[in-house]
């Protein structure tokens, strides 16, 4: 199972910036998963919220001021990907519009990067699939009705095998059924020791978290079996 970071190591560090994503690495995780939004002069930043601190949208702030609003340096996606070529990058394309400006990007770095590509925008994560070689998934916060409809739109797309769910509809049924027809599953929420323990129980490939003390990763870097 992959130990993905949550935007990083953030613990005391803030969220989604190089220095939270140099110390996901110093740990020992896999790979690191951030959010890419787009800035008013048309930057692939990485923040998560829509709305800056100041209360203004990302969307309406240059780089400088979105900066400036959040009390440290926002990273682009450029200068993460550049700061840390060897880990897998999954990047959370958070709307259509960071897509346009995100996939260009994604396309210049996936042949010297291992990246996954996912968001809730399902009609984003298939444009990311034709558009890269790379692996791209559909992130889900509900357990769908029936996982046909889910599968529906990815199963003619090769490179969209990878499901991402939140910890809260986890079903160890629908990992079964979805890995029998070759998809790989991944989580994110998972707050507690028992439900790192129970992702891995199911079967799930990736855990995306916030808790390296829940995944073996010691200050050194070290992982413990």
């Amino acid at each position: 199972m992959y130990l993905l970071a949550h935007r990083g190591a953030h613990a005391q560090l803030h969220e989604n910036t190089l220095e939270a994503f140099l110390a996901a690495a110093k740990l020992g995780f896999d790979g690191i998963e951030t959010d890419v939004r787009v800035s008013a002069d048309q930057e692939a930043v990485l923040i998560h919220d829509r709305v800056a601190p100041n209360g203004i949208p990302v969307a309406a702030l240059t780089r400088r001021e979105l900066s400036d609003a959040c009390g440290y340096p926002v990273p682009t996606l450029t200068e993460a990907l550049d700061a840390i070529p060897s880990l897998l990058w999954n990047i959370e394309i958070k709307t259509p519009a960071a897509a346009s400006i995100a996939l260009p990007i994604l396309q210049r770095y996936e042949a010297r990067h291992r990246l996954l590509i996912t968001s809730f925008h399902h009609d984003v994560a298939l444009a990311a699939a034709r558009a890269l070689k790379s692996p791209c998934g559909f992130l889900n916060a509900h357990k769908p009705v029936a996982i046909n409809t889910l599968l529906h739109a990815a199963l003619p797309v090769a490179n969209l095998r990878t499901l991402v769910w939140h910890y809260e509809v986890l079903d160890q049924e629908i990992v079964r059924q979805t890995n029998n027809l070759g998809f790989r599953n991944a989580v994110y929420g998972a707050g507690t020791p028992f439900e790192h323990d129970l992702c891995r129980e199911f079967g799930v490939h990736a855990l995306i978290t916030d808790h390296p003390e829940h995944c073996g990763l010691s200050a050194a870097g070290a992982k413990h079996h």
